[in-house]
């Protein structure tokens, strides 16, 4: 016999591990299910995990009502109080600084595994959630009103909805015959922590130029020794002779790609190199399945939203569901659902979109391309207004 939930849940990474918490403490029962072992062994600073997110003031504050957010060490985050951007083949320049904008920060970097582990912590200390861990959906079907699921162990589950939280190459979507539109971006991203010479000025530094596109994001200092992760987008090809660079050949073509404003001293975990697609589903849902997070969508790691884009998801998914649950309602009926789609698709679209402007955008070196992205540039600093409305809606709080 299958055992019966309101929720099944694939995935249990940041967003459907958040997904679960905020339903199961509104009284829905929910089993989450994931092929790993659901645990993250933390690293021991300065070794910082090599993959870190920039959790927006939405995003944060979802944390918080999950209760994760308190469970994470104040010496594991990093709140950047600026941001600066800028051209590395001219002049432009901006500087998004979070006291102008009269904010503490402009949000705070977090390893992923460090999130997780706490979000993990959270889902063991929440009643209503069954954990099928080292797992995998082998089958699904419908039955009736609901969805049925038989894992690879043989266990069987049955729930209202089935919500795919499970990434980018998501199972779940695959197996559930959702269509996507998706392309290479011709980027892979180099991650690694990097020791610097300098105090990072709780300044995130991103640069364009001829080198590709370059974040350095703050990390924790420790005893003076200054630590930033860093993202380098860059064609595959010159990705790969990056990372066949001995480590101090590599830190000296990272201290160049910075234009000289640090010099990178050391590195402290090993390098990665991931390729980046983008990938956006169709339809985020169907009758009696939902996509989130990277299932659904995925983005250029330009501006650091793709962590904030998932859990806006869950912003919106959650209420609905609750709400249909009170009012005795389908939580699979597409009509509901729909409403989840409608609230997220279009702002998914645009930021998408957005990234892929950028990208093309700033990846040339024609002349007259630089000189209108530089003049751009400058225009966007000089104005209070354009940078209060770009930061409003990083932090999730606006849109516009």
């Amino acid at each position: 016999m299958a055992r019966e939930y309101d929720l099944i849940i694939i995935g249990a990474g940041m967003v459907g591990a958040l997904t679960a918490v905020l339903t199961a403490k509104k009284g829905l029962t929910v089993a989450l299910v994931d092929k790993h072992s659901g645990q993250y062994p933390l690293s021991v600073p300065p070794a910082y995990d090599a993959r870190v997110s920039a959790i927006s003031t939405l995003s944060k504050t979802l944390l918080e009502e999950a209760g994760a957010w308190q469970r994470i060490d104040p010496n594991r985050l990093a709140p950047y109080k600026n941001m600066v951007v800028w051209d590395g083949l001219g002049a432009g320049e901006i500087d998004f600084d979070a006291m102008t904008q009269h904010r503490h920060d402009l949000g705070q970097l977090v390893e992923n595994a460090v999130l997780c582990d706490a979000l993990m912590k959270t889902v063991q200390d929440t009643r209503g959630i069954d954990l099928y861990l080292n797992d995998t959906v082998a089958e699904q079907r419908y039955v009736s009103d609901s969805i049925e699921v038989t894992l690879a162990s043989d266990r069987q589950l049955q729930g209202a909805l089935l919500i795919a939280a499970d990434g980018a190459q998501s199972k779940t979507r695959e197996q559930s015959g959702f269509d996507t539109v998706e392309w290479d971006y011709g980027h892979h991203a180099i991650v690694t922590t990097v020791q610097i010479d300098q105090p990072h000025q709780d300044t995130a530094w991103q640069a364009f130029g001829e080198e590709g596109i370059l974040a350095f994001l703050p990390l924790p200092s420790i005893a003076d020794k200054h630590y930033v992760s860093i993202v380098w987008s860059v064609a595959p090809r010159e990705a790969e002779a990056l990372l066949a660079l001995d480590e101090t050949q590599f830190c000296q073509r990272l201290t160049y790609a910075m234009n000289r404003r640090f010099t990178a001293l050391a590195i402290t975990v090993p390098r990665l190199a991931i390729p980046l697609r983008q990938r956006h589903a169709k339809q985020y849902v169907q009758e009696n399945i939902a996509l989130v997070g990277d299932a659904a969508h995925t983005i250029h790691p330009l501006a650091g939203q793709g962590a904030n884009l998932g859990f806006a998801d869950v912003s919106a998914l959650v209420p609905i569901i609750v709400k249909a649950h009170q009012r005795g309602e389908s939580l699979g009926a597409l009509k509901t659902l729909r409403r989840y789609q409608r609230a997220r698709m279009l702002d998914n679209i645009a930021m998408a979109a957005s990234m892929e402007a950028f990208k093309r955008a700033f990846t040339t070196q024609h002349p007259l391309v630089v000189q209108l992205r530089n003049t751009g540039m400058s225009l966007c600093n000089a104005s209070a207004y354009m940078k209060r409305q770009l930061v409003a809606h990083a932090a999730g709080i606006h849109s516009y």
